[in-house]
């Protein structure tokens, strides 16, 4: 009798500062990386994972999911326990495992994403979170910035807002919320949008920054999305403000 095929899905947290983004590369530590050989040490066979987010360098994740497809019957109860250990000194920890419908995919299955960009907004930085929040001390204008945020809300052409224009699929794409808050010293922006073109939130975080300094007006973010060209968006603010909180689905994780 043949083993029973499973499609397991992984809830992901780690801490991106150590890892040279999420895809696997032949000679640099990477999330998918250290994921695909802690699963195949656990496991005892090769596993190659799928993931909901291409995190670039840097960035990182609360609520990253990688599914993959194994003959193993491991308890998922103990899996991230065991996975967690072992990923320790790669800053990498496994959350949940779920067992999934057959079809599953971690990134083609997803509905949306959602991602918080952090910005420390105070004169002296903080070596607690020099990795962690964008530090910027000039003072920021909260009221600016949401105004100028709200605009992004809804589907639009976000080609001012990428950096490598995709191959396939266009640059349009459907922005279904965008909250900014701030919290003492901390500004934090979260988006959702069913998918995102390259450097997409940190090149909004960027013209939110030039919004919230004065450099740039609110009413400019429509004359972004008529389209306009990626010279005409503000800077591409740093990697390290960066998570990917969660990943939606129809049968959430």
């Amino acid at each position: 009798m043949e083993p029973k095929s499973r499609t397991i899905a992984l809830v992901v947290e780690y801490d991106g500062s150590y890892m040279h983004g999420m895809q696997k590369q032949s000679e640099l530590p990477t999330v998918a990386g250290a994921l695909e050989a802690a699963l195949g040490t656990l496991l005892g066979q090769p596993v190659r994972v799928v993931n909901a987010g291409r995190t670039d360098a840097g960035v990182h994740a609360t609520g990253q999911v990688v599914s993959f497809v194994t003959e193993s019957g491991a308890d998922l109860y103990r899996m991230p326990v065991a996975l967690s250990a072992m990923l320790r000194s790669a800053h990498i920890s496994v959350v949940r495992a779920v067992e999934r419908a057959p079809g599953f995919s971690a990134r083609g299955s997803a509905l949306a994403r959602t991602y918080r960009y952090r910005v420390l907004n105070r004169p002296a930085p903080s070596p607690l979170h020099e990795h962690r929040a964008f530090h910027i001390g000039a003072h920021l204008d909260l009221d600016r910035i949401k105004a100028a945020a709200n605009a992004l809300v809804g589907e639009h052409d976000f080609a001012a807002f990428c950096a490598t224009t995709p191959v396939r699929g266009g640059t349009r794409r459907t922005v279904t919320s965008l909250a900014v808050e701030r919290e003492r010293d901390f500004i934090e922006l979260w988006i959702t949008a069913d998918s995102y073109l390259h450097h997409m939130v940190r090149i909004i975080v960027g013209t939110l920054v030039q919004v919230g300094r004065g450099q740039r007006d609110p009413d400019d973010m429509l004359r972004l999305l008529e389209p306009a060209m990626r010279a005409d968006a503000g800077f591409t603010a740093p990697a390290h403000g960066l998570y990917l909180e969660r990943v939606h689905y129809t049968d959430p994780l």
